[in-house]
């Protein structure tokens, strides 16, 4: 990677990034599906959702998914509309968190850190300019990479 790391590419990334498995399900995936699939993730705390053209729909944080299911848990304070959208959730699709933040192989390396840290975001999806999902990068990928220069600043 470049001298300045800060300014690299996603794209520069991905290229010296080792490969990482990208734990995904189908839109159509049912709760048994997701669940099994969360269980079997490395290192990642969402799970991508994506169609059939492997385009990304959305992700599922492990802990919307467990507010989700654990929802007799939370307390009175429930919000009806809250309690009936986890109740008639049945797909994959229906368990989407929102709103999404993604990265372009373009953008720079600084210009997500900044984006992660005003969102407080510890993960965020890489497309393709298809809108594919080609990876991900971490907060802490980027720290790593990038610590001379975050140090030096």
């Amino acid at each position: 990677m470049k001298q300045k790391k800060l300014s690299a590419t996603v794209a520069e990334f991905i290229e010296i990034s080792h490969e990482r498995k990208l734990d995904r399900v189908s839109a159509d995936a049912d709760i048994r599906e997701i669940i099994s699939t969360m269980a079997d993730t490395e290192h990642a705390r969402l799970l991508y959702v994506v169609n059939k053209e492997q385009k990304l729909l959305g992700v599922i944080s492990t802990g919307h998914l467990a507010r989700n299911l654990l929802m007799h848990m939370q307390g009175p304070e429930l919000d009806n509309l809250c309690l009936i959208n986890s109740i008639t959730s049945e797909t994959a699709v229906d368990f989407i968190d929102r709103p999404l933040m993604t990265t372009y192989l373009s953008e720079t390396m600084e210009s997500i850190l900044k984006r992660m840290i005003a969102a407080n975001i510890k993960e965020i999806p890489i497309l393709d300019n298809q809108g594919h999902l080609v990876g991900n990068i971490t907060l802490m990928d980027i720290l790593h990479i990038c610590a001379d220069d975050i140090l030096s600043s």
